[in-house]
């Protein structure tokens, strides 16, 4: 049982460390009145926003930051104690000048809530772009285990969800069964990558990820645990250049207090594998968004709202932005009666957006007001359009026929 215990704790605290992420800041604030109380309390908050200012600058770079700020600083910073797990502070006190109280904490950012966060804002989608990813398991270790057993399939999953979280286009299971169709009848299994590439390029991917997994198994060797060991390694490559833009090899263990069978290694395999396979991931995109930062080719991706339109007038909407230069990507969220909700890539950024859009469909007798710019996300409405017939946003999808 004290085992058993053990190994539970060993476990949450790998989850725990999975989730949150260790940022040591300073909060300053000035004391007023010798309210030191008041500083005090006020210094640590402004020690926790920066804590998930910093957080939310792994994911978000200067430019993306500047275009979002003000709803980045609404649902985020503003409730900034609502992204962090928990804080210690290391040293408090007067500043060296003795006008202003200083905290510096090591707080403990919960990475995952500010993903879904800038996800939910449509804010990592600006800064990932339109790029289309193709994750082929192809190994090139003897040692690597076989594409259809659980655990490739459970690390593959993991990997797929980090690239589709963070805003990249992720080929689905049908496609890739399509994909591994045609590299058996070609036998591209042991070819060079070059290969892979073309055929990457063949089925209009941007990048290949190339993905493998070793497992192992050590025995308990005088210790209290046996553990099962996952080795995950992810290539990354851009496939109109045919460049390597990452190659990451990362590990996960799992831990058992009793000695495993063949059922359980292949349990333990499949979590040792989610958290490699997890960590690989993460480390692969950061790499791949320097790349693309450096090149200069990171597109932006906008959520448009369309209200109190007729029908004719919405197919075209649809037609002008289908058929436009520059209009990378066109995805039709929703379409209600006199309401349809767009996500658009393009080029440009919102100002020259809006403002391309609103003159191009005025040509078309179309006329557009913007409504609301939040973010990526911007709302029009038909000005001709009578106070009677206006509708509200729909809570449920529904499809017009």
């Amino acid at each position: 049982m004290r085992y058993l215990i053990l190994l539970l704790i060993v476990t949450l605290c790998t989850n725990f460390t999975a989730l949150a992420r260790e940022i040591t800041v300073t909060g300053v604030a000035t004391i007023y009145d010798e309210n030191i109380g008041g500083a005090r309390t006020q210094a640590l908050k402004n020690a926790q926003r920066e804590a998930v200012e910093q957080g939310v600058g792994a994911y978000v770079d200067a430019t993306t930051l500047t275009q979002n700020f003000e709803v980045i600083r609404d649902e985020i910073f503003s409730a900034s104690q609502g992204f962090i797990r928990e804080f210690q502070v290391l040293r408090e006190g007067r500043s060296s000048g003795g006008s202003a109280y200083e905290v510096v904490i090591r707080a403990d950012v919960q990475d995952s809530r500010i993903v879904d966060t800038l996800t939910a804002l449509r804010v990592l989608h600006q800064k990932m772009g339109n790029k289309r990813v193709m994750i082929v398991y192809a190994p090139t270790d003897p040692n690597a285990l076989p594409r259809d057993i659980g655990p490739v399939s459970t690390t593959l999953s993991v990997i797929r969800d980090e690239f589709n979280r963070m805003g990249f286009r992720v080929f689905n299971e049908q496609a890739m069964e399509e994909v591994y169709r045609t590299i058996e009848q070609a036998a591209l299994v042991d070819r060079p990558v070059d290969n892979l590439i073309a055929l990457a390029l063949d089925q209009q991917a941007e990048i290949l990820v190339r993905f493998e997994l070793v497992g192992g198994k050590r025995d308990q060797r005088g210790g209290v645990f046996y553990a099962t060991k996952a080795t995950v390694r992810l290539s990354v490559y851009d496939a109109n250049t045919g460049r390597q833009i990452a190659d990451v090899v990362t590990y996960g263990k799992e831990l058992s207090a009793n000695r495993p069978g063949s059922y359980d290694w292949f349990n333990m395999l499949g979590k040792a594998g989610t958290r490699a396979g997890k960590d690989a991931a993460q480390e692969a995109i950061d790499r791949v968004l320097s790349y693309y930062q450096s090149i200069g080719d990171i597109g932006n991706a906008y959520l448009l709202v369309f209200r109190n339109y007729s029908i004719e007038e919405e197919d075209m909407i649809l037609d002008y932005l289908e058929n436009t230069p520059g209009y990378q990507q066109l995805s039709e969220l929703k379409n209600t009666n006199r309401y349809i909700e767009i996500e658009l890539f393009s080029s440009e950024d919102k100002s020259r957006l809006r403002r391309q859009m609103r003159r191009d469909l005025q040509e078309r007798n179309i006329p557009l007001v913007a409504q609301e710019a939040t973010g990526n996300r911007i709302v029009f409405l038909n000005p001709r359009a009578p106070a009677s017939e206006e509708v509200a946003a729909p809570e449920q999808l529904e499809v017009r026929q």
